[in-house]
């Protein structure tokens, strides 16, 4: 079969995170905590142990690598690539300030990695595989370097309507922005159940399993727990606003969020995906 998915282009997936860069540098640190209820899950699935050598795609500011980088231990071996330049500069900073020296960052293309064969007992990636223009190929790819028996898991996310945080921020802020309300957005192409584990099974991975996973959390009222969101999904707009437009954008994201207040905590929700496979 051929899986179906929205076409991507490559250069404009590019473009467009170099310009969250900065932003996503800017929060890094500052979000690894609620990034650990992504990881932890991620890492389990992928069945991830002292002394292995883990491929981590699409690493971003470096999440979930700097989780393995500690899970693998001294005698293991980390690579956190991305095809970013400026995302994978949060990587090396944070690694370098934790003294890591099991993890090192590569440039690389998910359909065109630039690794030798039968290299990485584990391949991850969290949140990535979503902006690749041709999955099945990053699939191949995955099991060209994966070592026979090894495994991948990947996180993608469920339907928009499941994850709070991006409902209202979409919602909110495209309006906001005078953009138009994108039905289709690109982090979402995996949300149907079954798309995933289709891609892996194309492209030669076996024992392809889906796991769905809910997640709830009550930050606490006042918090601006959407703040990093709205940056890392917009900075590259936001900084053509005035500060009154930006202190207007705030108040108005806030008084949208009050609707999931409880006493004095948010109720919101989550819905990821996790697809494993290994190399037969």
């Amino acid at each position: 079969m051929t899986t179906d998915l929205s076409p991507l282009d490559k250069d404009d997936v590019r473009q467009n995170w170099k310009q969250r860069a900065p932003a996503w540098n800017r929060w890094a640190s500052q979000i690894e905590r609620m990034a650990k209820r992504f990881n932890e899950p991620l890492v389990e699935a992928a069945g991830i142990g002292p002394g292995m050598r883990v491929l981590d795609l699409a690493s971003g500011t470096g999440e979930p690598s700097l989780t393995i980088a500690r899970a693998v231990g001294d005698e293991g071996r980390v690579v956190a690539s991305d095809m970013v330049e400026e995302m994978l500069a949060g990587t090396s900073r944070r690694a370098a300030e934790a003294g890591m020296a099991n993890l090192e960052t590569r440039i690389a293309d998910m359909e065109a990695l630039p690794f030798d064969d039968e290299s990485f007992d584990r391949v991850t990636c969290r949140f990535g595989i979503m902006f690749v223009p041709d999955p099945v190929q990053a699939m191949r790819e995955t099991m060209r370097v994966l070592v026979p028996g090894g495994r991948c898991a990947w996180m993608v996310w469920g339907p928009l309507e499941n994850t709070t945080l991006f409902v209202v921020i979409q919602r909110e802020v495209r309006d906001f922005l005078g953009l138009e309300q994108d039905p289709d957005l690109a982090q979402f192409r995996f949300a149907p159940e079954g798309v995933l584990g289709d891609v892996m099974r194309e492209g030669g991975l076996a024992e392809v399993a889906e796991q769905d996973l809910a997640f709830d959390a009550a930050p606490p009222a006042g918090s601006r727990f959407w703040e990093a969101n709205v940056e890392m999904s917009f900075g590259a707009d936001l900084a053509q606003l005035s500060e009154a437009e930006r202190a207007a954008l705030d108040t108005r994201v806030e008084k949208a969020f009050a609707a999931f207040l409880d006493g004095d905590r948010y109720r919101v929700k989550a819905h990821v995906r996790i697809g494993t496979g290994v190399r037969a």
